[in-house]
C-alpha cells in the first residue's frame, strides 16, 4: 500500500509538470523556428554574395553569356523571347549578338540573325554603392560594328542595349551566365 501511494504521488507530480514541460518545448520549438530562420537568411546573404564575386569575374574577364528572355525596341515595345536563341555572348576575344525566332528560320538557321566578330574598347566600370557593373565594348563584324552597352546587377541580372550605325536599337534583358553554364544554340553568322 505504501508503495502504491508512492507511485501515486508520483504520477500525480508528473502530470501537474506536464504543462511546465510542454511550455518548454513550445518555447524551444519558437527557439528552433527563429534559428532555422537566421540559418536561411544566412545562406541567402552568401549565396547572394557567391552570385555578385561571379558576376565580377564574369566581368572583369570578359566571358558571359547574357541570356535574354525579353527584347524591348527604341520605342519601348517589349516582347517575351528564348533565352536559347536571343543571347549577347563574350568570350574575351570573340563577341556574338543574336536575335532569333522559334517561328522562322531566318538568315542564321535560329529565325533572326547573328553577328560574331572581334570586340574592341572593352571598358567595365563598378559602381560600389549599389555592386552594379557598366559594360561597354564595340563588336567588329563583316556586317559592322555594333556597340554593346550592358548595365550587369550583382543578382545575375542584366540589361544590355545594342547599336550600330544602321538606325535603331535592341534592348536585352535577361540572366548573366558564365560560358560553360550556357545553354544557348549559336546560329551562322556573317
Amino acid at each position: 500500500m505504501k508503495r502504491m501511494k508512492q507511485i501515486l504521488l508520483t504520477l500525480i507530480a508528473f502530470l501537474m509538470m506536464l504543462p511546465a514541460i510542454s511550455e518548454a518545448q513550445e518555447l524551444s520549438k519558437k527557439e528552433q523556428r527563429q534559428l532555422q530562420k537566421q540559418l536561411r537568411k544566412e545562406q541567402k546573404a552568401e549565396e547572394a554574395d557567391r552570385q555578385a564575386a561571379i558576376v565580377g569575374l564574369m566581368m572583369e574577364h570578359r566571358r558571359f553569356v547574357l541570356e535574354a528572355d525579353q527584347l524591348r525596341d527604341k520605342r519601348g515595345n517589349t516582347v517575351n523571347v528564348s533565352s536559347m536563341i536571343n543571347f549577347i555572348a563574350s568570350d574575351s576575344i570573340t563577341g556574338v549578338i543574336q536575335i532569333g525566332s522559334n517561328h522562322y528560320v531566318g538568315m542564321n538557321g535560329a529565325g533572326g540573325i547573328t553577328v560574331e566578330g572581334s570586340i574592341s574598347n572593352y571598358k567595365v566600370t563598378r559602381n560600389e554603392k549599389n555592386g552594379t557593373y557598366s559594360v561597354t565594348y564595340t563588336v567588329l563584324s563583316s556586317l559592322g560594328a555594333y556597340t554593346v552597352r550592358m548595365t550587369a546587377f550583382a543578382g545575375g541580372r542584366a540589361d544590355a542595349t545594342v547599336s550600330s550605325n544602321w538606325p535603331g536599337k535592341v534592348n536585352y534583358v535577361g540572366h548573366l551566365v558564365p560560358p560553360s553554364a550556357s545553354k544557348v544554340y549559336k546560329g551562322m553568322s556573317y
